[in-house]
């Protein structure tokens, strides 16, 4: 849905004109002889923007001047004057809705190039970062939970509940930030449990080496210093992976 908010006289600079595409939901009456018939005559006429023309509908200082349906999604509310019983959806938002205010929180707490997508029908969003080369989250409802999934790892980085658009925006965002390696300039994921300190393997391999190179000889050896710790695991990383 389409809305332009009009301006009002005023003595200072004229105001100006945002357009925003606002989710919602919209009571749609439709006559035909079944209810599959109505649902197919709500797809054929849904399928395109419903473009409203002059006179406009206004509300107050909104103008209304487009519809865009999703009528796949539509649940039967009323036949004739019959209230159907909780035929309101679960939730107001999609999820790709989700995804926009996480990505928006993302770009405003932490670093930017965040961006959001919506996949089939808006049931799916997907939320990247190509500066980082984070690759992508995939936010979707996985039976009956709505979970955060990275596409290089096979189980979920997070599985949210709720019915708030700010909370569970803020969810997915605090999520994405604890499976990102802190660093900025760095996109990988601390999953793989390589990592520590909140940094990726890679990350944390560089640290160490440097925290060891900067650690005096005397100290290095010593029980319980962090250089030590880190650097016999550092050694032990690097052996399994060569199999030794």
């Amino acid at each position: 849905m389409t809305t332009h908010a009009q301006p009002t006289p005023t003595d200072q600079a004229p105001d100006t004109e945002y357009a925003f595409l606002v989710p919602g939901l919209i009571t749609v009456y439709v006559n035909a002889p079944t209810e599959a018939a109505a649902r197919n005559e709500l797809a054929l006429e849904g399928a395109d923007t419903i473009e409203l023309h002059d006179p406009h509908l206004t509300v107050d200082r909104l103008t209304i001047t487009a519809l865009d349906l999703v009528p796949a999604s539509a649940k039967l509310d009323k036949i004739n004057d019959t209230l159907i019983v909780d035929s309101l959806p679960d939730a107001d938002f999609h999820i790709s809705d989700i995804a926009r205010v996480a990505v928006r929180i993302l770009n405003e707490s932490a670093s930017t190039h965040w961006t959001a997508s919506a996949g089939t029908r808006a049931v799916v969003g997907y939320l990247e970062n190509k500066t980082r080369e984070t690759g992508i989250y995939t936010l979707s409802v996985v039976e009956g939970t709505l979970q955060l999934q990275h596409e290089r790892w096979a189980d979920p980085c997070a599985e949210f509940d709720g019915d708030d658009l700010p909370s569970l925006g803020e969810a997915v965002a605090t999520a994405i930030l604890d499976d990102l390696c802190r660093n900025e300039d760095c996109g990988e994921s601390t999953a793989d449990g390589e990592g520590y300190d909140s940094e990726c393997g890679s990350c944390a391999d560089r640290t160490a080496r440097h925290e060891y190179d900067e650690t005096p000889p005397t100290a290095r050896r010593r029980p319980g210093t962090w250089a030590a710790r880190a650097w016999r695991k550092l050694v032990a990383r690097t052996r399994n992976r060569r199999g030794r």
